[in-house]
């Protein structure tokens, strides 16, 4: 408006570069609706019975190329039968593994450690990163929808996480300190 009343030359480059950056913000707030909107309404689970095992290390194997040594620890049997939503579990591990990642830091050589146990008619799954840990003034809220300490992504990684741990009937904790966090799903069988 101020520039229409100043009658610039340069009007219609000013209302090009305005336009543009509207266009821009519009569909930045577009993808933060279109992503709450999905964390709102999860898709109806899909539920069948899987093997835990192999849908992690279907996951594991995305993110082998990283340049941080996964290890992948099985102390089940050959199978870890599960009744869930292979496309949520997918998510699930993803969301969690990448979080790992993203925690290391560059100068330092990386390492996750997943591990899957059975005990009492439950799996439990721990993800260990040996990235700097999750500072105590943020640990609270961490499965916050919106809560991000990144620079990119919309902060629903984790809050999906424990969505879909909870819609399993399962629980999801985590134990942090300067030298890594490790996230530990209990799920029942």
């Amino acid at each position: 408006e101020r520039s229409i009343a100043d009658n610039p030359t340069d009007l219609p480059e000013r209302i090009k570069r305005t336009a543009k950056t509207l266009v821009e913000q519009i569909d930045t707030l577009t993808n933060i609706a279109n992503e709450f909107s999905s964390f709102a309404k999860m898709p109806t689970a899909n539920e069948q019975q899987l093997n835990l095992i192999e849908i992690l290390e279907t996951t594991i194997d995305l993110y082998k190329k990283e340049q941080v040594e996964i290890v992948f620890e099985n102390h089940c049997e050959k199978e870890a039968l599960l009744f869930a939503d292979k496309d949520q579990l997918n998510r699930l591990f993803s969301n969690l593994i990448k979080n790992g990642l993203q925690a290391i830091p560059e100068n330092q050589q990386g390492k996750i450690v997943i591990a899957v146990r059975y005990k009492k008619n439950s799996y439990t799954i721990t993800i260990f990163d040996n990235g700097g840990g999750i500072p105590a003034e943020l640990q609270e809220k961490i499965f916050t929808p919106n809560f991000t300490t990144k620079t990119t992504g919309m902060g629903l990684g984790l809050a999906m996480v424990k969505n879909i741990v909870e819609n399993l009937h399962g629980t999801i904790s985590f134990t942090t300190n300067c030298n890594g966090t490790t996230f530990k799903i209990e799920i029942p069988c």
